[in-house]
């Protein structure tokens, strides 16, 4: 091979930095859905104009930021830690997909029924009786998602970057991770151990800062690991 960067070891960096801070806005910016009744919920999504943008900023960070996850690792500094890196990014995409699917019906589907709700004569009792049903429907997705997607990946890269050259991103993650995993678990399984705003916003702000860090070194470093990737 010649003196060439491999697309993905530039690009890469930075999906995770635009990823993660996209990621970091859609959390900061989505609010609090009342859960106590379908009237206010869907009062709440009406009186948000930029609903259904931020959930659809949040999907295109995760998905940013798991195509840079995932081609962090063409460049691999040892064998060792091939295996838990090739499987972080499988499982980055795979929590990416299940999140594009919990937030487009979350965000853009009650946006549309807020619309209805919100027009004259039209039924509210049968589109709040929906908007009352849909967050128990979806709540299965949700922790989904995060036990895979802010849990398990960042599991497997934090076992790759402690395998390699990074240990204290590498341990970060690993902690992370765990964090998500045991939320998502124990919320899954109606266990009160974490209070759900805790476990959605501690994942979301931690895993998402981590990843831009992680970014940031990477981009840092993204010469010098390719010229050795080259060289091998």
């Amino acid at each position: 091979m010649t003196g060439k960067r491999r697309p993905v070891a530039q690009v890469g960096p930075v999906f995770l930095i635009v990823g993660g801070a996209a990621g970091l806005i859609g959390g900061a910016t989505h609010g609090d859905l009342p859960e106590d009744s379908g009237a206010a919920a869907l009062q709440f999504v009406a009186d948000h104009p930029a609903y259904a943008l931020v959930h659809i900023v949040s999907i295109l960070g995760a998905v940013l930021w798991s195509i840079g996850l995932a081609g962090r690792y063409v460049d691999r500094a040892t064998p060792t830690g091939q295996w838990p890196a090739a499987a972080a990014g499988h499982a980055a995409l795979a929590g990416a997909a299940v999140m594009a699917v919990q937030f487009s019906i979350d965000g853009i589907g009650m946006t549309a029924l807020a619309a209805l709700w919100s027009e004259p004569g039209a039924s509210r009792e049968t589109f709040e009786a929906i908007a009352e049903i849909a967050p128990a429907a979806l709540v299965g997705t949700a922790l989904t998602w995060v036990v895979i997607l802010y849990g398990l990946a960042p599991i497997l890269a934090g076992s790759s970057l402690v395998l390699t050259a990074r240990p204290v991103l590498g341990w970060t993650a690993v902690a992370l991770g765990a964090f998500s995993v045991v939320g998502g678990l124990t919320l899954a399984l109606r266990v009160n151990l974490l209070p759900d705003w805790l476990v959605f916003a501690g994942a979301t702000i931690g895993v998402n800062l981590w990843i831009i860090c992680l970014g940031a070194a990477q981009l840092r470093g993204a010469p010098a690991r390719t010229s050795q990737a080259i060289a091998q």
